[in-house]
């Protein structure tokens, strides 16, 4: 039970982390669909996050080293990325992320969803 409310606190405040990027990045970064499109975008981050984000650490660990942890910014750009192209692919009726701007976008929005995750855990073990 514990666990399951955990869950559920990751979804809702990497649901408003991602409210408040969309108004940080105005018109840049969007989630389409309401409420609904951002619990089910802050859904796609959370498995993200919890499975692809640590293999793609370790894979990538040699250019994490050498550049003194900065490669991590091109696991959150491409996590940016594979969440909009995932929710295009799992294609959920009116619901998208839609970054316009270019590459610039990706990795501003995957810094600060870092970021606002970062701060999420740190929140949430308290």
């Amino acid at each position: 039970m514990k666990l399951l409310k955990r869950i559920i606190a990751h979804i809702v405040a990497n649901a408003v982390a991602l409210y408040f990027i969309s108004l940080i990045l105005e018109g840049n970064f969007m989630i389409v669909g309401g409420i609904k499109g951002y619990l089910i975008a802050a859904i796609i981050f959370g498995l993200l996050n919890g499975i692809v984000k640590p293999i793609l650490k370790l894979l990538s660990l040699p250019f994490v080293l050498v550049t003194a942890g900065l490669f991590i910014f091109v696991i959150n750009t491409f996590l940016v990325w594979f969440a909009e192209y995932a929710l295009d692919i799992l294609d959920f009726e009116s619901v998208a992320i839609v970054v316009e701007g270019g590459f610039f976008y990706y990795v501003f929005a995957g810094f600060l969803i870092a970021l606002f995750n970062m701060i999420i855990s740190w929140l949430l073990k308290k």
